[in-house]
Formats: C-alpha cells, sequence, structure tokens
C-alpha cells in the first residue's frame, strides 16, 4: 500500500492538518518493513484550490486529486480537519502521534493488517486512530 505523510521537510510530520502540508513523502508499506517511493510537492495551493473556509471542501478536492495521481491509499498525520470525512471513503485515514516520519513509519508497518482491513471496507471505512493505540 501506498501512504503519504503530511510534512515541511520530509522528516517532521506537521501539527497542522494534513492538506497543510509543503511536501508528501510516499512509502511503499508491507507487513514486513517499507521503502520510500517519491516526495510530492503540495501544489494545491498553485493550482488555485486554496482553501476559503475551514473545511473548504475545494482543498479536499485538490489533495484528493493529488493523492489519487500518485496512488495514494492511505494519508498518514497528526491532525486532520473536516475534511476528514470527505477523505475517508477514498483513503484510509491515519492519525498518528509520532513526531518523525521514520517513527510514523515503524507504527503503521505494526499494525499493516489493521490498516489493510480498513482498506478494504471501501467507502464506508471511518479514520483509524493509531495515537490511542500506539500512545
Amino acid at each position: 500500500m501506498l501512504v503519504a505523510f503530511s510534512t515541511n521537510d520530509g522528516k517532521h510530520l506537521i501539527e497542522d492538518h494534513f492538506g497543510d502540508a509543503k511536501i508528501y513523502p510516499i512509502y511503499e508499506i508491507t507487513a514486513d518493513g517499507y521503502k520510500f517511493i517519491k516526495t510530492v510537492e503540495n501544489t494545491t495551493e498553485a493550482e488555485g484550490e486554496h482553501e476559503e473556509h475551514h473545511g473548504d471542501p475545494k482543498k479536499a478536492q485538490g489533495i484528493g486529486s493529488l493523492m489519487k495521481k500518485n496512488g495514494v491509499q492511505v494519508l498518514a498525520g497528526k491532525a486532520f480537519g473536516p475534511n476528514i470525512v470527505r477523505m475517508n471513503p477514498q483513503f484510509v485515514v491515519v492519525l498518528v502521534n509520532n513526531p518523525t516520519v521514520d517513527e510514523a513509519l515503524e507504527v503503521l508497518v505494526k499494525n499493516f493488517d489493521l490498516i489493510q482491513e480498513r482498506w478494504n471496507q471501501g467507502a464506508e471505512r471511518k479514520h483509524l486512530n493509531l495515537k490511542v493505540l500506539n500512545a
């Protein structure tokens, strides 16, 4: 599965909402480990998808399109805004409490079966809160 992380420097997860990140490193995760694929720049602001108000559906559409275009199935970050309800049917949205991408990757690998199970639920899926499980 391909997972994107919300970060500004490629190493540390941002405290802000997922859609506010400057870049999204994308990794392939399995039950056995992970592999870096590429980094994608958040181009939604440049393409006119800036947020007119908190939870703007245009922003969700822009981020969703960017992730889909890059084959992402899982969105991982410390915080998601009201648009989380628009992302849940398309992606497995995972809340993590880890300060770094590397630490969050370890948590996702450890919980791969749970993430896969959530993906298989399809459009009815809810987000996955790994902050609680791995506090």
